[in-house]
């Protein structure tokens, strides 16, 4: 089972915790408030009250053992710096990092994280494309390029089978799913027709998925 380190238990650090913790991962919650840490501690598999830029703290810790460390602070970069630097020594696998500014990100980048996202930007960027795609029910990142999402297939598509369309070939996306009337088909093979009123899951690159939602 992927275990994961979240030190620092603000919103955005709960939110990671709890989410993981949900999705069935071995989480370690770590914040210097002693009531955040017993609060989170009934909704999380461990919670430990300690500072996280304590390089004893973390080297009891054994950071190697974790799949990811998430440096969840954000409003104080000298603790966030801190504790990178830290967890970069002690060979984390992946460290991910919360930064409030591009400054920050820069400085976090040099100093040892692997990963460094801007919370307000990035959903900014999120719902900015769920905007702009109007028939877009939903979009998931899975990199800076590529997404998965559920929309309505052009009009055109009705009454023909996947073999036929070559998703693939012609647009450049993966149908994972397709749901109609008749249920949900996962991973549909070559024979199955498109229904109207259907909804397709489709991945691929973003601007594929652009392109794709305009077609008619």
């Amino acid at each position: 089972m992927k275990s994961f380190i979240v030190l620092g238990l603000g919103r955005f650090g709960i939110s990671v915790a709890q989410t993981l913790y949900d999705l069935g991962y071995e989480v370690l919650g770590v914040d210097a408030d002693e009531k955040i840490v017993n609060e989170l501690s009934r909704h999380i598999n461990h919670t430990v009250q300690a500072d996280i830029t304590s390089e004893e703290f973390l080297r009891s810790m054994d950071i190697k053992k974790f799949n990811a460390a998430v440096v969840a602070v954000g409003s104080n970069i000298q603790v966030s710096i801190m504790a990178t630097v830290l967890l970069k020594e002690l060979e984390a696998k992946f460290i991910l990092v919360k930064a409030q500014d591009v400054f920050q990100e820069k400085i976090l980048y040099k100093v040892g994280a692997d990963k460094v996202i801007l919370p307000e930007k990035d959903i900014g960027i999120k719902v900015a494309r769920n905007l702009a795609a109007e028939n877009f029910f939903d979009m998931v990142e899975i990199s800076a390029d590529h997404s998965i999402t559920s929309v309505k297939p052009p009009v055109s598509w009705q009454g023909k089978n996947l073999g036929d369309l070559a998703a693939r070939t012609k647009h450049g996306i993966n149908i994972l799913a397709v749901k109609s009337k008749s249920g949900t088909n996962i991973m549909p093979g070559a024979n199955t027709v498109i229904e109207g009123g259907s909804v397709i899951t489709i991945m691929g690159r973003n601007d594929d998925l652009e392109r794709f939602n305009n077609l008619e």
